[in-house]
This record gives C-alpha cells, sequence and structure tokens, in this order.
C-alpha cells in the first residue's frame, strides 16, 4: 500500500466529512427547545424555608431516613466522530453509544426501580437525537411491590452506514421491587440487564484502504446487576457493571486487540463506617502492531502513539484509562466510579476523525446512615 500524498489526504478527510454528514440527516431526529423555567415569588420561597426549617426542627434525633439510590452503566463502546471539526455546527457530527445495559434505583421516584437494555443511542449532527435508532427495552417498578421482565428479544437495527454496521443484536432486562421499606432478598437482583450486538463495525469503509477503524468480531455483551447486602435489620446495596468483550481489530486488523480478561466494576455502600468501597478489575489486553510485534501501552493512563507506516498522516493514541473518577464516604454511605478499558483518538493530518471509548463503566450507590431499614 503507498502512503498517499498531502493533497490526496485532505481529499479524504474532506470525503470522510462529506460521507458522514450526507448519512446524518436522514438519522437525525430534530429535538424540541427546553421550556422556560418556573419562578416562584419571594413570599413563597420565604414560606418554603420556614416550613422546611420547621420540620427540619421537627424531626427526633436519630431519625433514619429510609431513602437511598443507585445508577449503574456498563457499555461496549462510545464513539465521537468527527469531535471539533471546523465548519460543522455543533463541534462533533455524531456521538454514538453502542451497546448500554443500565439501572437506576431511586426511593423518592414513582418508578423506584428502572432497568434499561439498549442498543445504539447518543447525539447526533446539530445535537439531534439519534436513539430512535432502535427501541429500547425497557422495566420499570414500583413503589408498591412488582416485578417486570423482558425476556430476551431479538432486535434488527437501522442501516446506519457510513457511521457503523451492527449484526443481530439482542437484549434483556429485569426490575423487581418488595415494596417501602421491604428490600428485595439479597440471592435476588432488583435489577439485571444486557445488551449484545454481534459483528460490530465503527467508520466501515470510510478511510479508503484502511477497512474499518474498529471491528468487533463476534458477539460484545454489556451487563449490569444491583442488589441489596442484607445485614440483620438494615442493608446495604452492591451495583455490578461488567462487559464480555471480543477481540478488536484497528484499521481493518492492522492493529490488533486480543482480550485477555474483561473489565468489572463492583461499588458497594452499607451505611457503616469503612464499609463502602469500589472494587475495579481492569481488563487484560494485548495489542500488536502494523509490523505484528507487540505493542507496549502504559498501564498509568498515559498515551501511546501507533504509526501507520502506510500513511504517516494517520495518528492514531492509544490508551489504558481504568479509572477515571472514583469518591467513597468515610462513613460507608456512598460509592461511585467511572472507568474506560481503552481509548483510541484518530486523527487525519492533524484533524481529529473519532474518539472512542471502549467499555465506559460506572457505578454509584448511596444509603442511609447505619444502612437501608428492610
Amino acid at each position: 500500500m503507498t502512503p498517499h500524498a498531502p493533497a490526496t489526504v485532505h481529499r479524504t478527510a474532506l470525503a470522510v466529512s462529506t460521507a458522514l454528514i450526507t448519512a446524518l440527516p436522514v438519522l437525525a431526529v430534530s429535538g424540541a427547545p427546553a421550556g422556560a423555567a418556573a419562578r416562584s415569588d419571594a413570599a413563597s420561597s420565604a414560606s418554603a424555608t420556614t416550613d422546611a426549617l420547621a420540620a427540619r426542627a421537627g424531626k427526633k434525633k436519630g431519625t433514619q431516613k429510609y431513602h437511598h439510590r443507585a445508577k449503574v452503566g456498563s457499555q461496549v463502546l462510545r464513539a465521537i466522530v468527527l469531535d471539533q471539526t471546523p465548519g460543522i455546527e455543533g463541534g462533533k457530527v455524531v456521538d454514538l453509544r453502542v451497546g448500554r445495559a443500565a439501572a437506576n434505583i431511586n426511593t423518592r421516584k414513582e418508578n423506584t426501580a428502572v432497568s434499561t437494555s439498549k442498543t445504539l443511542g447518543g447525539r447526533g449532527l446539530a445535537d439531534n437525537d439519534l436513539s430512535g435508532l432502535l427501541t429500547a427495552l425497557v422495566a420499570k417498578v414500583g413503589p408498591a411491590k412488582g416485578k417486570e421482565a423482558v425476556p430476551s428479544q431479538t432486535l434488527v437495527p437501522v442501516p446506519a452506514e457510513p457511521l457503523l454496521s451492527l449484526g443481530v443484536s439482542t437484549g434483556d432486562t429485569m426490575a423487581r421491587w418488595n415494596g417501602p421499606k421491604k428490600c428485595v432478598p439479597g440471592r435476588k437482583a432488583v435489577t439485571s440487564s444486557t445488551s449484545s450486538t454481534a459483528d460490530l463495525a465503527v467508520l466501515p469503509s470510510v478511510i479508503p484502504g484502511f477497512g474499518s477503524l474498529l471491528g468487533l468480531d463476534g458477539t460484545v455483551s454489556a451487563i449490569q446487576k444491583t442488589s441489596y447486602l442484607p445485614k440483620k435489620k438494615k442493608a446495604g446495596l452492591k451495583a455490578v457493571a461488567t462487559t464480555a468483550l471480543a477481540d478488536i481489530g484497528l484499521f481493518g486488523d492492522m492493529v490488533n486487540v486480543e482480550v485477555v480478561a474483561d473489565p468489572k466494576m463492583v461499588a458497594v455502600a452499607t451505611g457503616r463506617p469503612g464499609k463502602a468501597k469500589i472494587t475495579y478489575t481492569p481488563a487484560v489486553l494485548e495489542i500488536t502492531g502494523p509490523d505484528g510485534s507487540p505493542v507496549p501501552i502504559p498501564t498509568d493512563g498515559a498515551p501511546a502513539e501507533i504509526g501507520i507506516p502506510a500513511n504517516p498522516l494517520l495518528g492514531l493514541t492509544i490508551q489504558f484509562p481504568g479509572i477515571i473518577s472514583e469518591k467513597v464516604t468515610d462513613n460507608g454511605r456512598m460509592a461511585k466510579a467511572k472507568s474506560v478499558t481503552l481509548r483510541l483518538v484518530l486523527s487525519l493530518a492533524g484533524q481529529v476523525i473519532a474518539d472512542v471509548a471502549v467499555a465506559p463503566l460506572q457505578t454509584k450507590v448511596k444509603v442511609p446512615k447505619g444502612g437501608i431499614t428492610c
């Protein structure tokens, strides 16, 4: 393969932009403008403040709140395409999210537990919503006792070339609730969901001669689960996010990433001092470059550059970010974290074409002091 001359490279970059922009209006769904914020007068504000202070003063010392929350999400990948491209309204043409399993538990909400499985979503040209490309599977329960489950279903994706191509996708989701102050037994999940898709390719054949930017040849899955941790008359809360990845090929397998072990994140909060934690198991990956030799990637999250001999103006940066944010309180009431297994940034002649995060995970659990009353 012969290197492209600079003029050819610029024409290729223009062709990439044109192909993406031409495809997006067909996919984009216009969003509605946000409504104006409601205003309250000074008298209402003063009255509300007085009532709140009176209620707080009337509370008995040591009263425990029942309310607790959990938020968990696992995703196969997120791809931001043509970020900061001059002349493109909104700065980024598309923000795609592929293969997401997520859940929310919030005892202050009407739907106390919500669990979802979605194959494709995100934002499109000028920040229009692309989530309508595939219907999400959703299970909602609460505040009364109940269970809702969507068994495994096959989802046929809407064609989304030249952005990406997907094979057959499947999903399932479940939410369970036992009613106020009645925890779901610890051996049973409160929420669970899986989103799987086969033969995923990002930017297939957009860059001439290089195949897809990223390909996952096989079935990949995002998985989440939440549950209670019973302890006498109190309970803690646990959220688990993980993925099941396939080996990754870059530039039509010019660069290969073998997945030896998958990433996993677990968040636990019990409400007891020192008993909240985040446990993160990073993925184990082995990368080989264009010449077939191993590519050492720093484990501290620092970026590594991989050269593309067939076109030196193509730039590829690879990182192992791991945990990108984490907070655990000493009182045991809250634990939260976010992580990314692998980050890929592709540029052409200095222009960013795509920024891809592989297997982003997030977990958050928050419980009352002393634990949850069951």
